[in-house]
């Protein structure tokens, strides 16, 4: 007999506890492996957690009243003087080995028409080199620059996780060191009913859905990525998505900026394009700071202007943070996970589900409410946390979409507009030529300016696969 049996009676109980026993309403129709996939399919769900995520989700109004803008310090001059400082500290902490990339990477290019991994989809505008890539060359400039190779903590998803580790494995890891590169799953979540009751699948499979990059935090401490960090004594965890081209991985004035000011938990924001870009909004709520999603801002906040012209909330999230690990420790801890936790939100979507009967419902329209956490939920309960304005050419360039805004088109332009405008900076005169510059040579403008004296330098480069032109 299967070990998941002997779990039976304690793994029914809990869940009929909740309310939840429809789940086995097939159960004597189940064979012994069927019995086995259903058990297994929802012994590492947390009955608490479902309580919690529902309630949360009939609470899911969020209150955006009485905004104040937030306290913002700029670096939208990377070369500007005062940075440099904190920028110091950072190359410091950097050469201590006290922080790490976090990349989260669990979507498919789907919706660019890829098939594969989002994390494998080519996005530089001439050696077309995939994402993952792009972002190892930035950390190989890292593991070069201070003689210490940085961990690089990766979370896949169900469906990539496989195919991610493979993609590296073929690419031997881009030249970084394997023992450095940590791939984990993001968790899941059961799929509700308008009414609360957990969805299935088939007869002996409970629906599930990814729980929103808020389990990035979660992950971690199950993966035992958490225990790694404080084993090598990284502090500090530079998170963003796998969606940018342009993320700077680590950047040491952030870095700096981050530890010198005491935050648990800071934020890279651009100013806004529009009232209506659909990223979400930094605001100060209560005396709380708060990111708010497009669409959960009321219009008229959203669209409230200053004398100027300008948003009175301008300030949108990047999905870029540095964040203490003793800090998500705090938040995964379960002795004190009830206080510090994060709230779910409700995702209204159609889902193809079976109804009590067994029969396959196809959900053509919203029928169902997956549960999310948001990553940047965590702010409030921060320490110190800090809002960071940067400049939108220099460190965001999303390929999001097939066409249009936030397409790999658009993020082309943007990554050779800051090639040119790093080129003018250096006193090139090659800057309205299609150029690439890539990481692994200069991942931001100071150490591209830091490696030329004169104009003359610039053709010793050109004809290697530092700098490229078309």
């Amino acid at each position: 007999m299967s070990e998941i049996f002997k779990k039976e009676s304690e793994i029914k109980e809990a869940f009929n506890s909740i309310g939840q026993e429809q789940i086995f309403r097939f159960w004597k129709d189940l064979n012994s492996r069927e019995r086995e996939c259903l058990l297994t399919s929802i012994y590492k769900i947390s009955p608490n957690e479902c309580q919690f995520a529902w309630n949360d989700m009939q609470a899911d109004q969020v209150q955006v009243s009485n905004p104040q803008e937030p306290k913002v310090t700029t670096a939208t001059n990377p070369l500007c003087s005062s940075l440099l400082k904190f920028r110091e500290q950072g190359e410091e902490l950097l050469r201590l080995g006290k922080v790490a990339a976090f990349t989260v990477a669990g979507g498919q290019g789907t919706r660019l028409g890829h098939s594969g991994p989002k994390g494998t989809y080519p996005c530089t505008p001439i050696s077309n080199i995939s994402l993952f890539e792009n972002f190892a060359r930035n950390l190989k400039f890292f593991a070069n620059r201070y003689n210490k190779s940085p961990w690089w903590f990766i979370m896949t998803s169900q469906e990539n996780h496989e195919d991610t580790k493979d993609f590296f494995t073929k690419n031997n890891f881009f030249g970084l060191e394997k023992k450095n590169v940590k791939f984990f799953q993001q968790g899941y979540m059961p799929v509700f009913d308008l009414k609360g009751k957990i969805l299935l699948k088939k007869k002996y499979q409970v629906l599930t859905s990814p729980n929103g990059h808020g389990g990035s935090f979660r992950a971690l401490f199950d993966s035992g990525a958490l225990k790694i960090m404080e084993n090598e004594g990284i502090d500090f965890i530079s998170y963003f998505q796998v969606d940018n081209p342009l993320v700077y991985c680590l950047d040491p004035a952030f870095i700096g900026l981050h530890q010198l000011e005491k935050s648990e938990m800071s934020s890279k924001a651009v100013e806004k394009s529009n009232a209506d870009e659909k990223v979400g909004t930094f605001l100060k709520l209560s005396e709380k700071l708060h990111v708010v999603e497009y669409s959960d801002i009321p219009p008229y906040i959203a669209k409230e202007e200053k004398e100027s012209g300008n948003l009175c909330y301008r300030l949108g999230s990047i999905a870029i943070h540095l964040i203490n690990r003793t800090f998500i420790q705090k938040l995964t801890d379960e002795k004190k996970s009830k206080i510090n936790r994060l709230k779910y939100h409700a995702a209204l979507k159609p889902v193809d589900h079976i109804d009590d009967k067994g029969n396959y419902v196809n959900g053509k329209s919203p029928n169902a409410l997956k549960a999310e956490t948001f990553v940047f939920d965590a702010l409030p309960l921060a320490q110190n946390p800090l809002v960071v304005e940067v400049n939108r050419g220099e460190e965001f360039a999303p390929v999001k979409n097939a066409h249009g805004t936030d397409s790999l088109e658009s993020s082309h332009q943007l990554q050779v507009a800051r090639a040119q405008k790093w080129l003018k900076e250096a006193g090139h005169k090659k800057e309205s030529i299609k150029v690439e510059i890539t990481p692994s040579f200069a991942p931001t403008l100071p150490h591209f300016i830091e490696h030329f004296t004169d104009a003359s330098q610039l053709s010793q480069f050109s004809s290697s696969r530092d700098i490229l032109f078309s």
